[in-house]
């Protein structure tokens, strides 16, 4: 049995319609959100953590005892463009242990 006029869920309850609407706003303001956080993560630098003298001083051992060209490459790289004189120091130290094996 079918009724003669078909109901319609928005023009017979406006409870729906209010929900429709809340639901599109909300939407609406997820979307917004959501690029505006994207953007902002894609202007930003990734953010390095400093490096200590201590611990730039334990990466040339570790290369040191690894040995390894690729170490060598690294180590020659530290070498020339570490601000610290120790740990270009140290480098050199290193690269004389490397190539003295």
């Amino acid at each position: 049995m079918r009724c003669a006029a078909r109901h319609r869920l928005l023009q017979n309850n406006p409870g729906a319609t209010i929900l429709l609407v809340v639901f599109l706003v909300g939407a609406l303001f997820f979307a917004l959100g959501t690029v505006l956080v994207r953007r902002e993560r894609a202007v930003r630098e990734p953010v390095q953590p400093a490096e200590t003298q201590e611990q730039r001083l334990e990466l040339v051992e570790r290369l040191a005892i690894v040995g390894q060209p690729w170490c060598v490459d690294e180590l020659r790289v530290i070498r020339e463009k570490d601000p610290d004189p120790l740990v270009r120091d140290a480098a050199d130290a290193a690269l004389m242990v490397i190539a003295s094996r």
